[in-house]
């Protein structure tokens, strides 16, 4: 089942930013990061934070599937090529960092470090995916 339409994010003026998508697209942005704030307000137990986490993920997937379809063939592939750049980064992050954290951290701190190493791996594939994309971009 899908809420969103592909027209929804399809880019005005096919650039790599974030901004560029029509109004009806940004609203339902806002909706979706809304129900984490709503979630937060309501009682906190177990069955509440499970029904807002799984709504919060289905309007996410839902808006990354619609957005894949509102693609043309060039932009599909940039979004392969930067996905795989940003596959092998995480992988190499998540590893030179595992071997940084064995060897850095004791017992007591291997918790803070792994957070920090998730940071991290979150931060270097977003950074990677971007400037991959930007660069295919500037290309063609």
């Amino acid at each position: 089942m899908v809420i969103a339409k592909p027209e929804w994010f399809k880019k005005k003026n096919r650039t790599s930013s974030i901004f560029d998508i029509p109004l009806k697209g940004w609203i339902y942005n806002i909706i979706a990061m809304s129900v984490i704030f709503i979630g937060v307000m309501l009682p906190q137990n177990i069955i509440t934070e499970t029904i807002v986490a799984g709504v919060f993920l289905f309007l996410i997937m839902d808006e990354n599937i619609v957005s894949l379809k509102s693609l043309d063939e060039r932009e599909h592939m940039h979004y392969a090529i930067a996905m795989r750049n940003m596959a092998w980064g995480v992988l190499i992050i998540m590893i030179t960092g595992s071997i940084i954290l064995i060897n850095n951290f004791n017992g007591t701190d291997i918790k803070t470090g792994l957070y920090i190493l998730i940071m991290i791996t979150a931060v270097g594939g977003a950074l990677i995916n971007n400037i991959t994309r930007h660069k295919l971009e500037k290309e063609n």
